[in-house]
């Protein structure tokens, strides 16, 4: 029991270590391709970030040529404002409405290589039983998802929903049901970006304001850090 509770632990620490790595290869990956796209091209400042944090330098170019390529068009139109009164706003598609009116509401564009201190990406990922299956779900997920996967889902008799701000643990649940041929399918999969500190307006000039700039962030998918 000694030594199956030592590999155990071993294991556990491991696991942490590597979802720590994980993050920080992926804040560092969000803020070269936020670069890249700033600038429209790979270079020395790109570069230079990859260097300090041991990031692969082919796959700084792998970023530049998906972008280039067109792959990521749902994404092809991202900008970041600072708003009056503490407002941030983040909006992936059509801003064209805001862009326009942006010197009347006062918008202030802020360099997208910033967006990672005012906003976090989060991976959702809902998956269901299928209709003529009718398992015990809870026991089934027992089975075969470790614990610290376990501990990232939320479940009901008949689905399951993760959400996470490591990439990897949507994977790693997508890759064990694959392996297992488990007969949960997927129900939903996106991405958001969620604020890492809301704001509370109370002054009826802020409110009014903030009435005024959601009438234009249509179009588009948009993140805001004010707490409804």
């Amino acid at each position: 029991m000694a030594g199956h509770s030592h590999s155990a632990n071993i294991k556990h620490r491991k696991d942490r270590q590597d979802s720590a790595r994980s993050q920080l290869f992926l804040k560092v990956r969000r803020k070269i391709e936020n670069i890249i796209r700033e600038e429209h091209e790979v270079n020395e400042k790109s570069l230079s970030i990859a260097r300090e944090n041991k990031f692969p330098k082919e796959k700084v170019y792998q970023i530049w040529e998906k972008i280039k390529s067109g792959t990521e068009k749902s994404h092809s139109e991202r900008t970041f404002y600072q708003a009056p009164f503490g407002i941030f706003i983040y909006l992936e598609g059509d801003n064209t409405n805001i862009e326009s009116e942006s010197r009347e509401l006062k918008l202030k564009k802020m360099p997208l290589s910033s967006l990672p201190s005012y906003f976090q990406l989060f991976y959702s990922l809902k998956l269901e039983l299928e209709e003529e299956e009718n398992y015990n779900l809870e026991e089934y997920l027992l089975t075969y998802f470790p614990v610290e996967v376990l501990e990232k889902m939320n479940y009901s008799e008949k689905s399951v929903e993760v959400i996470s701000n490591d990439k990897q643990i949507i994977e790693r649940i997508k890759d064990i049901n694959k392996q297992n041929e488990l007969k949960l399918k997927t129900k939903e999969e996106k991405t958001f970006w969620k604020a890492l500190v809301y704001q509370k307006l109370f002054e009826k000039e802020a409110i009014n304001y903030w009435t005024e700039l959601e009438k234009k962030l249509t179009g588009g998918k948009f993140y805001i850090n004010i707490e409804r």
